[in-house]
């Protein structure tokens, strides 16, 4: 029975793959088919579920007195606003240069970072290093963060809940290192702060003019070594990503 199961799961899969569905754009599955209407009284019989969802995120960061990159260490290191940080072993705060012109943004850390408190330090990390020193950078010379600083458990993706408590914290760590060039690392990242309806095979190596506050940045979307090392074939697009983002930096 089980493998009967198992062997229509495939069907159904090499069925959507056929159909040229190639990601996962969203966190649960959506009918755009259906009628605003229809969705409008199904909400309004929801009041109480919609209440509880918004006291759960009525803690959002205020991020006016914060004004350095320590004061926002020290605030999001006492967030209790995400219920990630209760089982995270540690809120990872950023890696690299302060003072660098490049910024790397990706999407959380798995349990490597966790441990370690620092972004990008597992199987992916060691990718991201080698990408680095093909186009003559280093961690030394750029700066690294995530746009969720807790692990989720089990490493999955964040919720959109999760990432858009934790998108002002992103948003404040961009103006406070006023990057001159932002790489947008995978998916999760893209989505956060371009809030893309395109996939990431689509948006990727399109530069982007980005505000945060006063500041504009030249963002550019790329994939995650995460995914690289699941799709080495991917690897060659990425090459072409990298040798955009050194041509900008050296434009800038």
């Amino acid at each position: 029975m089980a493998s009967k199961k198992l062997e229509e799961n495939l069907n159904l899969l090499r069925k959507i793959k056929l159909q040229g569905v190639d990601e996962i754009i969203g966190n649960s599955p959506k009918n755009r088919l259906k009628s605003n209407i229809t969705e409008d009284k199904v909400n309004l019989n929801k009041n109480d579920k919609n209440s509880n969802q918004l006291n759960n995120i009525s803690s959002l960061p205020d991020l006016k007195a914060v004004d350095s990159l320590d004061d926002l260490k020290d605030y999001m290191s006492k967030f209790k606003g995400c219920e990630l940080y209760k089982s995270a072993t540690n809120m990872v705060f950023s890696d690299g240069n302060k003072s660098s012109e490049i910024m790397l943004i990706g999407e959380a850390p798995g349990h490597d970072e966790d441990i370690q408190g620092k972004p990008f330090v597992g199987r992916s990390g060691k990718l991201l290093n080698k990408m680095l020193e093909a186009i003559g950078l280093s961690r030394d010379t750029v700066y690294i963060a995530n746009i969720v600083p807790w692990r989720p458990p089990n490493n999955r993706r964040p919720t959109e809940e999760e990432i858009n408590i934790c998108l002002p914290f992103i948003r404040k760590h961009i103006e406070l290192i006023a990057p001159k060039v932002l790489m947008l690392l995978g998916s999760t990242a893209t989505y956060a702060l371009l809030r893309n309806k395109e996939g990431i095979t689509k948006i990727r190596g399109k530069w982007v003019d980005m505000e945060f506050g006063k500041l504009k940045v030249p963002t550019l979307p790329s994939f995650h070594p995460a995914f690289l090392l699941r799709q080495p074939a991917q690897k060659k697009y990425s090459w072409e990503d990298l040798k955009m983002l050194k041509k900008k930096i050296d434009e800038s």
